[in-house]
């Protein structure tokens, strides 16, 4: 599904590290590269922006709001550069892709506890986070990708691919030695392929490197399927349908659904495709997406490139050049999280702010100030109370 972005009149006040470049690009803070740097159009394509949006199994919170917002202020500064153009120079209006994550663990487990179909549980999720975003007056994605309609036509496809490259395999039962109907990536298959060329983890080299984070690391399957995986760093492609999953789709490899890494990967490529006149400069998230998945998106996206009849090691343009990272939000010490129930969610604070003194309309006024001055530069952790809201 698809909306169309408003015009936006603005005034020139952007965040500070969004500048005019003189040859009318724009300047930001690039997570690939650690440094700020130029990214303009070709003059002839325009901008797609793919931000990573929400996994809709329970209501959004200020962390979300905070990322949220922040990126907006950047949409809108983006589209006003893109206004203030000449029309002759203009090359195709920027759009704005948003994904929406419902095929998931997570969804199947709370659709389990509450009694209702997994599908039916995302929508509403789905629903109210996009309330909660106009909310907060943030412009609405110009598309957005749902998961559940990409499997059949780009997905498993995608995988298909890599496994043609010999940059993946089907896992192997330990007990049987047939196929388990699992496919994992291959992250020594792909650091060896186009000469070494190939680097695993460039987004977030510390991380990526770190063994404590794979021994930690616990799947669905257990320790039994992690210990058949060829290199720790390996991750889930396409995972077999468990007994009692009533959310599948049927596969060269057998009844399953995706993997979390590959919707994105997937799904832009594929998006891209029907915008032959846009190229894709930015992905956004937050910071906790810079590794593994990010990190994952960007080999798939790689291994999905790579030929494996040509041997002959080539330099290929980045996938996407630009990656931005917004920052954790903290409230009472500790980073704003489900999973520690340490968290406010958006609706919450928009109807509990309304008791709050405001010189302006409206709590999400106040938020996005706040985002947009004290809450601090939208890259770095920022902390959250009332009082810094009215200190904004």
């Amino acid at each position: 599904s698809s909306s169309n972005c408003n015009d936006v009149t603005l005034n020139t006040n952007f965040p500070a590290d969004v500048r005019r470049h003189e040859e009318g690009g724009l300047v930001l803070f690039d997570s690939l590269s650690q440094s700020y740097k130029q990214v303009g159009t070709d003059k002839v394509k325009g901008i797609a922006w793919y931000t990573c949006g929400p996994t809709v199994y329970d209501s959004g919170h200020l962390g979300h709001a905070r990322t949220y917002v922040c990126l907006d202020f950047l949409h809108r500064a983006i589209l006003h550069l893109y206004e203030q153009q000449p029309l002759h120079q203009r090359s195709q209006k920027p759009i704005f892709i948003m994904n929406v994550t419902d095929i998931d663990d997570k969804i199947l487990q709370r659709a389990r506890e509450k009694n209702i179909l997994p599908k039916l549980l995302a929508q509403m999720y789905e629903q109210e986070f996009f309330q909660d975003l106009q909310a907060l007056n943030v412009l609405p994605p110009s598309i957005v990708t749902r998961v559940s309609e990409h499997v059949e036509h780009a997905i498993i496809p995608y995988i298909q691919r890599i496994l043609k490259n010999n940059l993946a395999y089907v896992l192997t039962d330990a007990a049987s030695e047939s196929s388990s109907g699992d496919v994992y990536f291959d992250v020594t298959a792909f650091e060896r392929s186009r000469g070494g060329l190939n680097k695993y983890g460039k987004l977030a080299p510390p991380s990526a490197a770190d063994p404590l984070f794979f021994e930690r690391e616990q799947n669905d399957r257990g320790k039994t399927e992690l210990m058949q995986k060829r290199d720790p760093r390996d991750f889930c492609l396409w995972k077999q349908r468990k007994p009692e999953e009533d959310m599948y789709w049927n596969s060269p490899w057998g009844q399953g659904r995706p993997g979390w890494h590959i919707e994105c990967s997937a799904m832009i490529d594929s998006t891209m495709l029907q915008f032959p006149n846009h190229k894709i400069f930015f992905h956004a998230g937050g910071v906790d997406l810079k590794f593994p998945h990010h990190t994952n998106e960007i080999a798939q996206a790689e291994a999905y490139r790579t030929d494996h009849n040509n041997h002959e090691p080539t330099k290929q343009e980045e996938w996407i050049p630009h990656w931005i990272h917004t920052g954790h939000l903290h409230i009472h010490g500790a980073k704003m999280s489900k999973s520690t129930k340490n968290f406010i969610t958006i609706r919450k604070y928009l109807q509990s702010s309304q008791t709050l003194s405001s010189t302006l309309s409206s709590p999400s006024d106040d938020f996005r100030l706040w985002c947009l001055g004290l809450s601090g530069h939208y890259t770095a952790p920022a902390t959250y109370s009332e009082t810094r809201i009215l200190e904004a």
